[in-house]
């Protein structure tokens, strides 16, 4: 795919061979169609006149032949296209779901739960008598110059007929288009609230929330309900029109063939086969009035899929770099909200090596989780860089990357599947290292407690866990296949003393292994298990460096804010747990109110 391709253009590259097989079946199906009218004129100008029942045989016989090849060309066409949607839902449907999880993740929320709909308004479109009727409709124009050739006065009552159906079509667009936009921006709004909600169904039911919740549903769903109401009206009303149009159109067609009949311009034949012929010129024109509305939808869908792909281009794959050691280094970080704003990280840079473990930590809205998100790749950097053994984490194979980091984020959420599949991230299940990942979490005996051990369903509908046991799980898959970088945002926030244990050994097991880990935390107790200390308030650092000389730092500056004594402290007092603990509680209180102070 070039630069200047986009998916869509791709995926219509794909549909080329689909779509010319449509137009070439379509010619000959509008030819066959020819097949009614003649039949027609050669029963009334022939048959009837010479009572030949042998010609009338071998007339039906061959317009059986005519319609036999009809409908078996109407059948391939009506596959070609359905195949077509499906070919298209393929092309699309990988760089569509990229594009969608980095609006999901860049705060544009409205566009990503359209855009996967959009995708199958079109695929419907594309497999739905849509494009037959488009393909069609072009034929209107040789079957009135049919109605020409029969007699001129036939030929432009066919032509205003199919000009007035056509108006009404062009005035439903008007008169619907906005309102459709609506309808497809208040169902999105409708269909994001639902799930909100019942996503938080225990809040809303313990804060007493379910009348208010109610309420703003059924406001909802009116409003929507009175814009499909108004919608349909409207279409209703202009189909009925172009309904009479027609019939209209036919009358007069008929009137006047019998007018001209009567003074022998055209022979009864020619009048019957003036009628067939103006029924199939209208048919396209009317089917396209029908569907008009599934028309708009369809163009505004892939406008809207053109804007996403305007706005999230597809990246490149990404170069196979060697296996990291896990060097770790951010320069000049800075991070701005997708809905603009203020920046969240301000010019943030440390280094860790191989091996190291790092505490970031710091008051509520420091930007904690802010940079955790773009350690991992989560959120991407409005300057600098994060690199991960010198190359921009952008250079990076997606896939690759995906495999060398660990993240365990502050909301832990599991998809449908069964454990193993979730600590396996629903990739390629490695059950000795599924078990391993679990034991180093410390879950292994929990999961084994469950009713079908790892093979137990988890997720939406699945298990109910507690807290800390997701959160040992959600570590669990973090760990999973050895990544070189670790990232765990609040790991302790729902542990009991055990949970605390277990993440400490696997701290340090993975300290061991030379693996870099990164840990957000507001519980000093973790604190003595790391070995730096980065210190987040406001967007920038604070102070950031070995883990004694931090909290002695903060400490102190503590102190000094409060004009008290400065207390000595012995390195062998920093370094044992209790001290530590104490300097640590100390600093998660004082992060906010240290003057900065950078190492």
């Amino acid at each position: 795919m070039s630069h200047a391709d986009t998916p869509l253009t791709a995926a219509r590259r794909a549909l080329r061979a689909a779509f010319r097989a449509a137009f070439i079946m379509s010619v000959f199906i509008n030819l066959t169609l020819f097949v009614a009218p003649i039949y027609s004129m050669q029963i009334y100008d022939r048959v009837l006149s010479s009572r030949n029942t042998s010609t009338l045989l071998m007339l039906t016989l061959i317009a059986a032949v005519f319609v036999a090849l009809y409908g078996l060309l109407e059948y391939v066409r009506h596959g070609v296209l359905s195949r077509a949607g499906v070919r298209f839902n393929e092309v699309l449907s990988g760089p569509l779901f990229d594009a969608v999880l980095r609006a999901r993740l860049g705060g544009r929320e409205m566009q990503a739960s359209l855009s996967l709909k959009d995708a199958e308004v079109l695929r419907e479109g594309i497999s739905s008598g849509i494009i037959t009727s488009l393909l069609d409709t072009p034929w209107s124009i040789a079957f009135i110059g049919l109605c020409y050739l029969l007699h001129p006065m036939l030929g432009q009552v066919a032509l205003i007929g199919a000009i007035a159906i056509l108006s009404c079509a062009l005035i439903s667009e008007y008169a619907t288009r906005r309102e459709i936009e609506t309808i497809t921006r208040r169902t999105a709004e409708k269909g994001r609230f639902v799930e909100s909600s019942l996503r938080n169904a225990e809040a809303v039911q313990g804060l007493g929330m379910g009348e208010a919740i109610r309420r703003h549903w059924q406001v909802l769903d009116r409003t929507l309900i009175v814009s499909h109401t108004t919608t349909g009206e409207r279409s209703a009303a202009l189909l009925g029109l172009s309904k009479s149009v027609r019939m209209g159109v036919q009358i007069s067609l008929l009137g006047m063939g019998a007018w001209l009949a009567i003074d022998r311009e055209i022979s009864p034949g020619a009048m019957m086969a003036a009628m067939i012929i103006m029924g199939r010129a209208l048919a396209p024109v009317e089917h396209a009035v029908a569907h008009w509305k599934r028309i708009i939808a369809c163009r505004s869908a892939y406008r809207r899929l053109e804007a996403l792909f305007a706005s999230f281009p597809v990246r490149q794959a990404g170069t196979d770099l060697p296996e990291p050691k896990g060097d770790l280094a951010v320069e000049d970080l800075a991070l701005v909200p997708a809905k603009g704003g203020a920046p969240i990280l301000k010019n943030v840079s440390f280094a860790v090596a191989p091996g190291t473990s790092l505490a970031v930590i710091g008051p509520s809205g420091g930007g904690k989780s802010s940079l955790a998100r773009a350690l991992a790749g989560v959120w991407q950097p409005a300057k600098g860089a994060v690199r991960l053994d010198q190359a921009p984490l952008s250079q990076w194979n997606a896939s690759a990357l995906g495999r060398l980091i660990g993240f365990l984020p502050q909301e832990v959420e599991f998809l449908p599947g069964t454990v193993a599949q979730n600590i396996a991230r629903l990739g390629h299940a490695n059950d000795a290292e599924i078990i391993a990942a679990a034991k180093s979490a410390g879950v292994h005996e929990t999961i084994l407690r469950l009713p079908k051990g790892y093979e137990t369903e988890i997720g939406e509908g699945g298990v109910v866990l507690s807290g800390g046991q997701r959160q040992r799980l959600a570590l669990a898959r973090a760990l999973y296949g050895n990544p070189r970088l670790i990232i765990l945002d609040e790991p302790n926030s729902n542990l009991d003393s055990e949970g605390e244990a277990a993440l400490a050994e696997a701290i340090q097991a993975m300290k061991s292994a030379g693996r870099t880990v990164v840990i957000v935390t507001h519980k000093p107790q973790i604190l003595r298990h790391v070995d730096k200390i980065l210190v987040l308030a406001n967007g920038t650092i604070r102070s950031f460096g070995d883990r004694d000389d931090v909290l002695a730092k903060v400490a102190a500056a503590k102190a000094s804010a409060s004009e008290g004594p400065t207390p000595a402290l012995h390195p062998a007092l920093q370094k044992s747990k209790r001290t530590t603990d104490r300097i640590a509680s100390a600093q998660v209180q004082a992060a906010a109110t240290a003057p900065i102070m950078v190492a």
